[in-house]
This record gives C-alpha cells, structure tokens and sequence, in this order.
C-alpha cells in the first residue's frame, strides 16, 4: 500500500520546516497523535529514533533514515511482517508560501493484510497530518 497527499501554506517553507520537524509537539497539533517522543533530545538526524503512538493504531518505534535539513525527511518502522516508511518533503510555492508532501508506504509480506484492514484509517490520518502541519505552520505563536 502506498498513499500520497499534498497541501500549500502560506507559510514559508523554514517555518513549515519547523513544525514539520518538531515531532514531539504533534500530539497538541494533531489529534490521533496520542504520543510522540524522541529517544534522545535534540533536532532530527539520521538514525535518530522516536516512540509514536495514534489513536487506534499499534505503537510502535521509528528511526530517521533520511535527511535533507529544510527539505526532506523520512522515517520507517517495522512490525511483524509489516514495514512502514513515512516521507515528508517541503518546498517553496512560486507565488510564495510553501507546499508538504506526505508519502506512506506500507510493504512486507503482510502489507495486503494489513492495508486492507487499516487502509482506510491511514489514508485518514496521512490527510488529517497533511493539513494540520499546514495550518499550524500558517500560525505565526506555534513554535
């Protein structure tokens, strides 16, 4: 299973870049983050890992396995059978403001499985993700 979303802000892209980067203020952003916790301190880098739970979903733990600072990150996990790579990319709009791009991908020998029965649930939230970055990078107090 492979989803992908996208939505503009008048953001600039540095400011979408420190929301997008500030995982562990996503669960007072957005709703079906129950927790988000880096195991170390500090800004994201490769190989930095984080605890992420959602409403509904099976916790589980995720490392950073690429990073273009201002641009581009991506992190994955694994569950039995399953695993789950998250990317987030930000660019600059030519009219001003920015653009995030989320992609979710989900593969293994249980992915069809497992697709199946959250499918649906995930596509939601990568949405719901999508736009809630968006809006609060648009909101000049949040960070």
């Amino acid at each position: 299973m492979r989803y992908e979303t996208s939505t503009t802000t008048p953001a600039e892209p540095d400011r979408l870049w420190a929301v997008l980067s500030d995982v562990e203020k996503w669960p007072e952003w957005i709703e079906v983050y129950e927790e988000v916790r880096l195991a170390e301190s500090g800004p994201l880098t490769v190989g930095a890992r984080a605890h992420v739970k959602q409403r509904g979903l099976a916790a589980g733990d995720w490392t950073v396995t690429d990073l273009d600072e201002g641009r581009v990150f991506a992190w994955e996990s694994r569950q039995p059978g399953v695993r789950l790579v998250g990317r987030h990319t930000v660019s600059a709009e030519p009219g001003g403001g920015s653009r995030l791009g989320l992609d979710f991908e989900m593969s293994g020998a249980l992915s069809g499985v497992m697709g199946a029965l959250l499918g649906r649930k995930v596509r939601r939230y990568v949405d719901l993700e999508c736009a809630r970055l968006a809006a609060v990078a648009a909101e000049p107090s949040t960070t």
